[in-house]
């Protein structure tokens, strides 16, 4: 579900779930939270690195087929609460973290790359935040869209459900560079290689300021994500 690899100072959570486009679940939720505490405070880890296995998707978003066993305002209370401890703990996590999209982000595949200090992206694939035309609020998407972008940007991926390419990411801010698929492992490396030089407390520090909004405003969406669920 969730491929762990060390490599020097550089470690790269997996997404790898194939037959479901790499949609989040428990299972990674749980992996990604013991990886990030972990690693958090493991000195031969400088640089984090969040990929997905597969050219189907980066990450296809929240599983919607899990907790079918409850009903629904319960399943979605149970989803987000996963949701967000895992966006919580990706943004106070105090290392450099590197998104490397090599393929399509929906939804919160979308939210989890955007909220990475940097987003590398294949030239090929495209992001959208789809939910709106199943007639599901995303406030939470709406927050970090703006975070890293602006309202017009956010209201063709929120309002509209569009799709961008990776040049328009890049051009958006949503996005960092983007490079051929083939191309993109060796630009994921020299990126972490330059950042793994960066003195640590000091990123930390700047890092813990600079996303001090994006987690007020994070917490605020998710009570209003919670109210909808209870309502709609």
């Amino acid at each position: 579900m969730l491929k762990i690899n060390l490599d020097n100072t550089v470690l790269t959570l997996s997404l790898d779930r194939a037959s479901a486009a790499n949609a989040l679940n428990a299972e990674i939720y749980e992996a990604m939270h013991e990886a990030l505490l972990k690693a958090a405070t493991q000195e031969n880890v400088k640089v984090l690195v969040i990929t997905g296995e597969g050219a189907r998707a980066f990450c296809s978003g929240a599983d919607l087929k899990e907790f079918s066993d409850l009903k629904p305002v319960a399943a979605a209370h149970q989803r987000l609460n996963l949701l967000m401890r895992c966006f919580l703990e990706l943004i106070d996590f105090p290392k450099p973290v590197i998104a490397a999209v090599q393929a399509p982000a929906v939804g919160a595949g979308l939210m989890l790359a955007a909220l990475c200090d940097e987003v590398l992206i294949a030239d090929h694939t495209w992001v959208s935040l789809p939910e709106v035309k199943f007639d599901m609020p995303t406030p939470i998407g709406a927050a970090i869209v703006l975070a890293r972008s602006n309202r017009s940007v956010c209201h063709r991926l929120v309002q509209l459900g569009d799709r961008l390419n990776a040049a328009q990411c890049v051009s958006a801010g949503l996005a960092d560079q983007a490079v051929p698929l083939t191309d993109l492992p060796e630009l994921c490396a020299q990126r972490a290689s330059v950042l793994a030089q960066i003195p640590s407390y000091g990123f930390a520090v700047n890092k813990k300021w600079m996303n001090r909004e994006i987690r007020q405003q994070l917490v605020a969406a998710a009570e209003v994500a919670e109210a909808a669920h209870q309502r709609h």
